[in-house]
């Protein structure tokens, strides 16, 4: 499974329970917004989690997730104003009557990523999706202004669910 890059952990070491997927192109404007927030998680999260920042997620990553290993899944999307957050757990993905319109280039939408990916595992991905909604996508453009002071809250947003993730994921 490539992985297009890995933010270094918090340099306690230990056993990471929570993985974290920044989805998105650091090289598009807001659609690098879920890299930027994750390369800023503070060191407590970075002591709980696995950070991976790939351009999109694929079913494998999810498949590949050992027992009992919670998931968060951070991208930019489509929709909602430019700055809010959109926040939700991974199993209510593809029960939701409008589906999570990301900009990554999934295989497929990102719902049905996940919904494959929890087949391919035989048992349900636990974990979080947490989403900022950006204005444009353009190649070699920097974020926009609005979405730019949005950043800390995803950043915030992540590391909040990193440590309640963590917190209920049971001793193995």
């Amino acid at each position: 499974m490539p992985i297009a890059d890995h933010v270094p952990p918090h340099p306690s070491g230990g056993t990471r329970r929570v993985v974290v997927f920044a989805c998105g192109d650091p090289l598009r404007g807001d659609d690098s917004v879920a890299h930027v927030a994750c390369r800023a998680l503070p060191p407590e999260a970075l002591a709980r989690a696995d950070v991976n920042l790939t351009g999109a997620l694929e079913a494998e990553h999810l498949r590949d997730l050992g027992a009992g290993t919670r998931a968060i899944v951070v991208d930019a999307v489509i929709g909602p104003a430019p700055g809010e957050l959109v926040e939700m757990e991974l199993m209510e993905m593809s029960r939701r009557a409008e589906p999570v319109v990301t900009t990554s280039t999934h295989q497929l939408p990102l719902d049905q990523v996940v919904a494959i990916g929890q087949l391919l595992r035989d048992e349900p991905v636990i974990g979080r999706f947490i989403g900022l909604a950006i204005e444009s996508v353009g190649v070699g453009e920097e974020p926009s202004e609005q979405v730019a002071a949005s950043v800390p809250t995803l950043t915030a947003a992540v590391a909040r669910a990193v440590s309640e993730l963590d917190a209920e994921t049971p001793d193995t």
